[in-house]
């Protein structure tokens, strides 16, 4: 509906760590749409550091992991059975829904949050995933900052 304002619960970033996370990113694009990623601060400065990870927007959207916090290391699975390095010896995103949601804050070209509930064998997990597009400063998203919480796992019934 055009015009329509209300604000939705699930578009409410609720986990403290991407609260104080979006308030960083705002403060460092100021009245610029992006947050140029020359202006990060050094990744261990930012609040939430475990469960934070930088991903590259490369020309083929293969979206290579720069930085990944030990958090959201485990949270994806990498090693085991989950993400792998490539031949490359990069991890590289594959995940369908979270290359979906990289590709819509691409899109959009603007901070893009989803709250997830998801039912994994007999658990229920939901968590908070931010995603903050970082240009080169002229407009171009060349980064994704990532942070993703885990807000609750719970036991079916």
């Amino acid at each position: 509906m055009a015009g329509d304002d209300r604000h939705w619960a699930a578009d409410e970033i609720v986990a403290p760590a991407l609260i104080a996370l979006k308030a960083v990113y705002d403060e460092i694009r100021g009245d610029a749409p992006l947050a140029a990623y020359t202006a990060l601060p050094p990744a261990e400065t930012l609040p939430g550091l475990a469960d934070l990870a930088v991903v590259e927007v490369d020309a083929d959207r293969s979206f290579p992991y720069q930085a990944i916090g030990a958090g959201y290391r485990r949270t994806a699975a990498i090693g085991g059975a989950g993400l792998q390095p490539g031949p490359d010896g990069r991890i590289r995103e594959t995940r369908p829904v979270i290359r979906q949601h990289f590709g819509l804050a691409l899109a959009e070209g603007r901070p893009f949050h989803v709250s997830v509930t998801r039912w994994d064998g007999p658990k229920i997990l939901q968590y908070d995933r931010l995603i903050l597009p970082l240009d080169d400063g002229r407009g171009s998203i060349t980064h994704l900052l990532v942070g993703e919480v885990f807000l609750r796992v719970a036991k079916e019934g």
